[in-house]
């Protein structure tokens, strides 16, 4: 079995800053399809990045670049959510989705905050009750929430909770906490729960509980 590295497991033993995201993801990726281009990964999400602030002005911040970050990602590069094979381990593994524009919601997420992150442009992830969103806060304490599945569609807290409500199908009242940031080690603990999953529903008995593994191993870490 391959065992996760010893800096995941810190990570998501509760270290936030052993790894970043994209770090993070690859390792999944590679949990899913072996050793991987890694360089060519980051690299492609350093030139999104450039880009971004291509688009923006070299002197934009803020929502400036928040509507640059959209523009490449979701207009230039048609980024979107995966509706034919929704549960495919393709959709969790971030180099798959960055490859075939498609992918889950966090998966998505995590490109966003990543091209964010090398953009100078902060944005979190919010675990939202079935889906998974990127929020952003201006400098005034605006805030706005990027659905990344549906092309980087803004919405505010309002449209969230009524989001939430059609994708359970039970009303959720507003709650701050529903919006607060996720934790990296949050959003990759996600991540592996949602490959579990995939393989589970494929009937990948052997995928599945190496992924449960590694749950196992860094809950021990």
């Amino acid at each position: 079995m391959m065992e996760p590295s010893s800096l995941l497991i810190r990570l998501l033993s509760g270290d936030e800053s052993a790894m970043e995201l994209d770090e993070a993801a690859m390792e999944i990726a590679a949990l899913d399809h072996g050793d991987l281009a890694r360089r060519a990964v980051f690299r492609q999400l350093d030139l999104w990045a450039a880009r971004v602030r291509a688009v923006a002005g070299p002197e934009a911040r803020g929502a400036a670049l928040l509507h640059a970050l959209n523009h490449v990602l979701f207009k230039e590069e048609k980024l979107e959510g995966d509706r034919e094979d929704y549960y495919a381990p393709a959709n969790s593994c971030i180099d798959l989705v960055m490859a075939r524009r498609k992918g889950l919601p966090i998966t998505l997420s995590v490109i966003c905050i990543e091209v964010g992150r090398r953009a100078g442009l902060a944005l979190a992830g919010v675990n939202l009750p079935g889906h998974f969103v990127c929020r952003f806060d201006d400098e005034d304490g605006v805030r706005v929430m990027i659905d990344p599945f549906e092309k980087g569609r803004l919405l505010t807290e309002e449209d969230c909770v009524q989001l939430v409500s059609e994708i359970t199908g039970a009303q959720v009242p507003p709650a701050a906490e529903m919006f607060a940031p996720a934790a990296k080690s949050r959003i990759i603990a996600r991540m592996l729960n949602n490959l579990h999953g995939a393989y589970w529903r494929r009937g990948d008995i052997g995928k599945a509980a190496e992924v449960i593994q590694w749950l196992r191993l860094v809950s021990r870490g």
